[in-house]
């Protein structure tokens, strides 16, 4: 119960005390004032009757007695009248029953009025007659008793219901500042940290809103400063000083990432970007001039790279950057050769470089089982061929292994994947993830494509999916069928992925309230949304509007392949979010790496601080997931915890 129905409930008690004391005291002493009247009334009855009578009485005239006698007792104020001579004998007598139907009996039994006989002797002369006896009737009396009882009873409730409004009007004034109270409480809880501006006047309660006022402003100060901890750690030890890339340690370590990992599509491109000579250009233009290259060079890939789903853009050392593109056709590759050569000449010209041949571009296609070591070698190679070429060239080298996703080009894959949409060719496979007890805890939900009695990863089809801007049929498609699966009774939690165009769709919350409406509490529990960390961020306003639309139902929300980039925590106090997915680069042998464990560590208390679950992803051994265990996460990953099966486990 709240404290203003408490307020509320203890003034209503002690109005009713009050009353029912004072009633009941108002009560009997109405009735004792009645009692009084109704035996003086019955006294001067009696001596007034006796008065009269006095004749009729020594003359024994009983006609005219009882004429005299019956119109005084037909006035309706007297229950009995009994006339009696000198030898106690009965002239006359005559009473009426005490009939009182507009008075309730449980009062009458409560508050009895006593109407005694009073008597009067009747006297000629000196010497006596007869007596008369006279009871009063009581029946008005209680009428009386009962109306004023009514209406004290009407006076108090109206008294007490004024009282009551204006009292509860107060309170809410007075109280209004617990309702901010339980705000601000509510909004800590969700990451938020706001500050309560109103002032009360009651002490106490000012203390209270000063108390929670300066907590919010600390918590705020402490996530803060972890959060920036946290992003300060991630800098020094995995950022490029001058340009603000990813440097060559986290690079290579989420190139081997790519390279082992079973999840991800390892048919992509890899190009590396070489200046000729960085040291002859400081000493020419100086160092000023040498940095501005760099940044100019560092801004082109940047914008480059997110015109592709989660590619990696580094320097790794002075005078090579390196991009890694998951998955592109060779046409694509070409144009992107292109590209970067006549960018070269517009920073050359820019920059007004007398020479304007900066770099050269050696660029190599993944492929599926390829060594970190050996794609590293064969584009160091395509690099040396470049530079064989002229000026700010670029070589595209041709391995001996062919990709699929070769075997289609744009407009027969976007048939094929709107057909597979319409026809569901898509299977969807289920990788579990466990607890630190191995309970699975969620499955996340992968895509295959059944195509012509062959199956294709999503790491085919989903790149060029997003290359022709269709991944958000892919992602509806999905989304029904796991509410149909839920609908017919499943105990799983189950992840699914929105891709960029999903969360950029403007009628994407909408729909997805629609659907997700049709589902009991307890099965929109049974969602989790993943989105990667990098397309939060660049459609942070859809997402947050999409978040605030779901608000009011029960599916959970992840941040996928968190840590990638470079983004400060901070923006997690703007979203509501139940879980981190760190990406797999970082929990990928990671005892062998001090600053990635460090960084592990900051981002887990931070996030713990935050009431977030942190999920390492891409666990492939015994000994990472011992580590991780000891590092307190909360869920795990990985093709050592269990590989996507087409059925759940």
């Amino acid at each position: 119960m709240t404290l203003f129905k408490q307020i509320i409930l203890l003034i209503c008690v002690i109005f009713i005390t009050l009353f029912v004391s004072t009633f009941i005291a108002s009560t009997e002493n109405i009735r004792d004032y009645l009692n009084e009247q109704l035996s003086s009334h019955a006294q001067d009855a009696a001596t007034s009757l006796g008065i009269a009578l006095t004749s009729e009485i020594k003359d024994n005239d009983i006609a005219s007695l009882e004429t005299y006698t019956n119109a005084m007792f037909d006035s309706g104020y007297y229950k009995e009248i009994i006339i009696k001579d000198i030898d106690d004998k009965i002239l006359f007598e005559k009473s009426r029953p005490l009939l009182i139907d507009t008075v309730p009996q449980w009062f009458i039994k409560v508050f009895p009025l006593v109407a005694p006989f009073q008597e009067a002797t009747v006297e000629d002369g000196w010497i006596t007659v007869g007596i008369i006896k006279i009871q009063s009737y009581p029946g008005f009396a209680y009428k009386k008793l009962w109306e004023n009882a009514l209406n004290s009873l009407i006076l108090y409730l109206g008294v007490m219901a004024v009282i009551l409004f204006f009292t509860a009007i107060a309170i809410k004034i007075l109280l209004r500042p617990l309702g901010e109270i339980k705000k601000q409480a509510m909004a800590i809880m969700n990451r938020e940290f706001p500050i309560i501006n109103i002032k009360p006047k009651t002490i106490e309660f000012l203390q209270v809103v000063n108390a929670f006022n300066n907590m919010s402003e600390k918590l705020k100060s402490i996530f803060e400063q972890q959060a920036k901890m946290t992003e300060q750690l991630q800098k020094q030890a995995f950022q490029d000083e001058v340009t603000g890339l990813p440097n060559r340690s986290i690079f290579i370590k989420q190139l081997k990432y790519f390279c082992d990992s079973k999840n991800e599509t390892n048919q992509g491109c890899l190009v590396i970007l070489q200046l000729n000579d960085l040291i002859m250009i400081n000493k020419k233009y100086g160092h000023i001039k040498g940095n501005d290259l760099l940044k100019l060079l560092a801004k082109f890939l940047t914008e480059k790279s997110e015109n592709f789903s989660n590619s990696l853009v580094a320097r790794l050392s002075g005078t090579e950057f390196v991009l890694l593109i998951k998955s592109i056709q060779t046409s694509v590759i070409n144009d992107l050769g292109e590209e970067f050569k006549n960018a070269l000449v517009e920073i050359a010209e820019q920059l007004e470089f007398e020479d304007t041949d900066l770099a050269h571009i050696g660029m190599i296609k993944t492929t599926i089982g390829q060594s970190m070591g050996d794609l590293l070698s064969d584009a160091d190679l395509a690099l040396r061929l470049a530079q064989q070429k002229g000026s700010n060239a670029y070589h595209l080298h041709e391995n001996q292994q062919g990709g699929q996703s070769e075997t289609h080009g744009s407009a027969e894959w976007k048939e094929i994947i709107v057909e597979a949409i319409e026809k569901d060719w898509f299977q969807m496979y289920y990788q579990k993830t466990v607890d630190a007890e191995k309970n699975t805890s969620f499955q996340e939900i992968m895509l295959r494509l059944n195509y012509k009695e062959k199956v294709i990863s999503a790491g085919i089809f989903i790149p060029m999916a997003e290359h022709l801007e269709i991944t958000r049929f892919i992602d509806r498609w999905v989304i029904k069928k796991l509410i149909e699966k839920i609908s017919k009774g499943t105990e799983f939690i189950y992840c699914i992925n929105l891709s960029r165009d999903t969360i950029q769709d403007p009628s994407f919350p909408v729909w997805f309230k629609e659907k997700i409406s049709g589902l009991n509490e307890r099965q929109q529990a049974q969602i989790v949304v993943e989105a990667p960390e990098y397309n939060i961020i660049k459609s942070f306003s859809e997402y947050k509007n999409l978040l605030s639309i779901m608000e009011n139902y029960k599916c959970q929300f992840s941040i996928d392949h968190f840590g990638v980039g470079f983004s400060s925590m901070t923006y997690l106090n703007d979203i509501k979010i139940d879980y981190i997915k760190v990406h797999g680069s970082y929990a990928s042998n990671i005892q062998n790496n001090q600053d990635v464990t460090n960084y592990m560590q900051l981002i887990i208390n931070t996030a713990h601080n935050l009431d977030i679950k942190i999920i390492a992803e891409g666990i492939e051994n015994a000994e990472d997931l011992d580590l991780l265990k000891s590092m307190k996460l909360d869920y795990y990953q990985g093709y050592h915890i269990g590989r996507p099966e087409p059925e759940e486990k």
